[in-house]
């Protein structure tokens, strides 16, 4: 590797850690900001946002809808059912089926709620070209990997316990 290459790739990692402290910041920011001003996390905000958009949602819908693993969600429903901002019911359709729905108190609180960290990444993402979000799940994917940190499950979006 020649010296102005050598740089160029310094500049690069530099560049990648730098994007990865920025989302890190950004959600870790955005998520006190919420828990502080409106006592929600932004994990509960959106997951009460998405059943608000679409009533009805079962928990593994929620899962799809939130690209988050189906536990992480149970868990998040379960807080914003104990704030009294969701219900979960059988379906009628389907007894079989449990679904959420927001409850008048919830309707209330999505009025105080600004768009989300995570729905403006979402929407970054979907708004990318399909080579565009490919290449980045593929180069994100590689550097997980290579770092180590899959070892364990995959880490949910929503931080929550």
């Amino acid at each position: 590797m020649n010296k102005q290459s050598a740089t160029e790739y310094r500049s690069e990692v530099s560049e990648v850690m730098d994007c990865i402290r920025y989302i890190f910041k950004a959600l870790r920011v955005s998520s006190s900001h919420f828990e502080k001003e409106l006592g929600l996390s932004a994990a509960q905000i959106f997951v009460l946002k998405k059943v608000y958009q679409e009533p009805g949602l079962s928990i593994n819908d929620l899962a799809a809808r939130t690209t988050t693993h189906q536990s992480s969600v149970s868990v998040v429903v379960k807080k914003l059912e104990e704030q009294g901002l969701v219900r979960r019911t059988t379906d009628p359709q389907d007894s079989r089926r449990v679904v959420v729905s927001v409850t008048p108190q919830g309707e209330g609180k999505l009025k105080e709620i600004p768009r989300t960290i995570q729905e403006q990444m979402i929407d970054t993402l979907q708004n990318m070209t399909p080579e565009k979000s490919a290449m980045l799940a593929s180069l994100m994917k590689e550097f997980v990997t290579g770092s180590g940190i899959v070892d364990s499950p995959v880490a949910s979006m929503f931080d929550e316990k």
